[in-house]
């Protein structure tokens, strides 16, 4: 049996592993010079491969999930797949398992060590152009060169980081043979926003909960380190409103402290407002409870001076400083895009995909991972996606093929 894989990535290799451990004969097409480049920079280079909460709300479609990934591939099949290889994972923030080495190196090495161990091949700088399906399977072109193979699996991956090679380019291939495409946007990505503030606060980081606002209402919120650039704001909090940004027309804007860990400081704003009528310079007060450039924007916001006493402020500005301490708030104007996402969100629709993922067009053909219209929150879901749709894939192959 010849199995033919485009794309190398997480998806590619767990399936051209475990097939390649039932006796198959795996081919792994990769159009850059070097197999997972995608995982590498995962989680900032740790390799964020999935999360201790597996409920199925942490992963999207715009059809139907032809299975629960977290309920599929468990917590038990994933700790024995990494065990296998020799990978303890770790716990850390927001639920979210690395392997103990906290490099990405570990997860990619272990998966290439295991698929060569059980003889796969590795066919590297080589893009597919098209695929075409014959009497007696495919043929894979490829600048005038041309493959065979008895199935082909697409893990193509999607938009997402196109420079490791995820340009979209199986969605072409996908759609040649029959295969509906959703809309696709960027997902896991900074919120672009208006604000004459962004520049000076480009570096800024806050520990609290931000609000994502459309027309006016309040649709989410979430909570942890929120990081201002110089043209708008991201961090793990603000990465999972990229999809809501995305999905939905609206006239959206963010919120949030810039005092930290609000959390843990029950009845703040009672306590502030008193020690506010204490006879101390406005800059003084705002030193003692701000980080250093949150005090210029506050100063210029409320018009005051920095040398004004703030027992002698009028009610209303008192009131209006306050109010900013709690409450932030700027205009998003879009999301970064595929270039600085981590994950696509949409892709090759699913109804056009059996719950083995094999295609209802064209038998022998399967697809895997980013390139389908699932994506993932924040937090290792998208890996954990693509292990799961892996190894629905392999397992299909080799009951199909009774290896």
């Amino acid at each position: 049996m010849e199995i033919a894989i485009i794309g190398g990535g997480v998806s590619g290799l767990c399936a051209g592993c475990l097939l390649a451990e039932a006796g198959m004969h795996v081919s792994i097409y990769e159009r850059k010079n070097r197999v997972g480049k995608k995982l590498l920079a995962t989680g900032n280079g740790r390799a964020n491969v999935s999360n201790a909460d597996l409920s199925a709300c942490h992963w999207h479609s715009e059809g139907k999930l032809p299975f629960d990934p977290g309920a599929y591939f468990s917590a038990a099949d994933r700790r024995a797949f990494f065990e296998a290889m020799g990978i303890d994972l770790v716990e850390e923030d927001r639920g979210k398992l690395y392997p103990s080495t906290l490099q990405a190196r570990t997860v990619l090495n272990a998966l290439r060590r295991r698929f060569f161990a059980a003889g796969g091949e590795e066919v590297v700088d080589t893009c597919i152009d098209a695929v075409t399906r014959t009497k007696k399977g495919f043929v894979l072109e490829s600048s005038g060169q041309t493959f065979s193979a008895d199935k082909v699996i697409v893990a193509a991956g999607g938009m997402a980081m196109p420079q490791s090679g995820s340009d979209g380019k199986g969605y072409g291939l996908l759609k040649a043979l029959g295969h509906k495409k959703t809309r696709t946007f960027p997902g896991i990505s900074a919120l672009l926003c208006d604000s004459p503030y962004l520049k000076h606060l480009n570096g800024t980081k806050v520990q609290g909960s931000v609000a994502l606002y459309r027309d006016g209402e309040k649709i989410v919120e979430e909570e942890g380190e929120i990081l201002l650039a110089k043209d708008g704001i991201s961090g793990p909090p603000v990465l999972d409103l990229a999809r809501t940004v995305g999905e939905r027309e609206g006239d959206y804007a963010v919120g949030f402290p810039m005092l930290n860990h609000l959390n843990q400081l029950e009845g703040y704003r009672e306590v502030l407002e008193g020690r506010s009528y204490l006879p101390m310079k406005v800059e003084d007060f705002l030193d003692g409870i701000l980080s250093n450039k949150w005090p210029h924007v506050v100063l210029k916001e409320c018009g005051l001076k920095g040398d004004e006493m703030m027992d002698g402020l009028p009610w209303h500005d008192r009131n209006r400083l306050l109010n900013l301490l709690f409450h932030f708030s700027m205009p998003v104007t879009g999301v970064r895009g595929f270039d600085f996402a981590q994950v696509t969100c949409g892709g090759m629709a699913l109804d056009d995909f059996s719950d083995d993922l094999e295609s209802i067009h064209v038998p022998g053909l399967y697809a895997a991972g980013e390139v389908l219209d699932v994506d993932g929150d924040c937090g290792g879901y998208n890996i954990h996606w693509a292990l799961a749709s892996a190894h629905r894939i392999a397992r299909a192959i080799i009951k199909k093929d009774d290896f």
